[in-house]
């Protein structure tokens, strides 16, 4: 996901706005894919029972949806390094990192803590109507046996969720919270050793790092690959596709890409969809302006909040209205209808937070930085 710092700056010199509108999406893609896993789970079979396979696949895709979220995260959180090269800024922006995300993922782990404590969710009862596992086990959460909602457990894991695996229990989505985490740790780390190397050296080391990530270590490969694409569009300066056939085709190949199940070809594709946004203005208008930059504001609380809202609020509609009138169609509209209204609702003051913990981060960072160079300054003049 886009946190803080690597979210796309309004006023980008090249035009980035619609990369804000493309991760507003992706969370809409995300939301769908979670709704069909729990209430129309066929529709992910191969064609005629379901869409798999067809060319609506793609808007069921949740897996390619979250690798275009690291790739865009890695290209954002490069791209910033690579044109003014600040290492003072770099590990001001590593220190803040784990504090950064902290914040809205705590959030949403507290209220998907309240659900759990206080029965809330109706995941259980809507899935012995829909057949879905992944409803009944509260989105795949690795829930220990036994296990008993707690304050304690669920504060602990507001940290555990970024160090260490399976530690999502309030809130399946944030199983990427580790690899956003670690994939910007290495995103960074990447920067800090190329971005005031030689040309020649920065190519090498890209080369070599995304060979490595290709060969052994997949779930880190989205965020290097993004870094290399931040590099080339710095090293490449203002070029434009004039011709928008041409950048038109390049994002349907590259959609067809993100429909696959091979993590290179998903990796490919979002670098294509984001090059093809990033050189052609004329593919991107349709994206830019305020309902884009309204997207990507959304993007992260609505990620965070739809599934808390699939299994409690949309299950406890969908098996209200089936056990009233014994219509699946009429029970998964109305669940349709609630995910949509409610995950907006519970986004928009997690949004708020989000912003308000953006700032209060920053200048807390900020605050710090400047203690830090007063003390050195007076040390240094006691000393002379």
């Amino acid at each position: 996901m886009l946190l803080g710092e690597d979210k796309v700056p309004k006023t980008a010199p090249t035009k980035l706005t619609p990369l804000e509108a493309m991760r507003g999406i992706a969370s809409i893609i995300v939301m769908f894919h979670h709704f069909c896993l729990a209430f129309l789970p066929w529709i992910k079979e191969p064609f005629p029972k379901g869409l798999a396979a067809t060319p609506f696949a793609w808007l069921m895709r949740g897996e390619s949806a979250v690798t275009f979220f690291f790739v865009l995260s890695g290209f954002v959180l490069a791209l910033k390094f690579y044109r003014r090269p600040d290492y003072k800024t770099l590990l001001a922006s590593t220190l803040k990192r784990l504090p950064r995300l902290m914040g809205p993922a705590a959030i949403s782990i507290g209220f998907g803590f309240l659900i759990l404590f206080f029965h809330l969710n109706y995941n259980a009862e809507a899935a012995l109507i829909t057949g879905s596992d992944w409803l009944r086990t509260f989105g795949d959460a690795p829930l220990p046996p036994g296990f008993t909602p707690t304050p304690a457990s669920a504060i602990r894991q507001s940290l555990l969720v970024f160090l260490l695996p399976d530690q999502f229990w309030y809130n399946s989505n944030l199983w990427t919270m580790r690899f956003e985490y670690y994939g910007s740790l290495l995103v960074f780390l990447l920067c800090a050793l190329t971005m005031r190397a030689s040309s020649i050296v920065q190519l090498l080391s890209m080369i070599v790092s995304a060979y490595l990530l290709w060969t052994y270590v997949h779930p880190f490969l989205p965020f290097i690959a993004g870094a290399y694409l931040a590099f080339l569009v710095t090293w490449s300066g203002p070029r434009a596709i004039n011709n928008i056939w041409i950048a038109a085709f390049i994002s349907l190949v590259s959609i067809l890409l993100l429909c696959s199940l091979d993590q290179h070809l998903k990796v490919a594709g979002s670098i294509g969809l984001l090059v093809s946004l990033i050189f052609c203005p004329k593919l991107a208008r349709p994206l830019s302006g305020k309902l884009g930059r309204l997207l990507g504001r959304f993007s992260l609380p609505l990620y965070l909040a739809h599934f808390l809202v699939i299994a409690s609020a949309s299950s406890f509609g969908f098996t209200t209205i089936y056990d009233w009138s014994g219509s699946y169609a009429w029970a998964a509209v109305i669940a349709g209808i609630i995910t949509i209204l409610v995950s907006l609702v519970a986004a928009t003051p997690l949004l708020l937070f989000d912003e308000w913990w953006v700032a209060t981060v920053n200048t807390v960072a900020a605050t710090l930085s400047k203690s830090v160079t007063t003390t050195r300054r007076t040390h240094t003049f006691q000393s002379s």
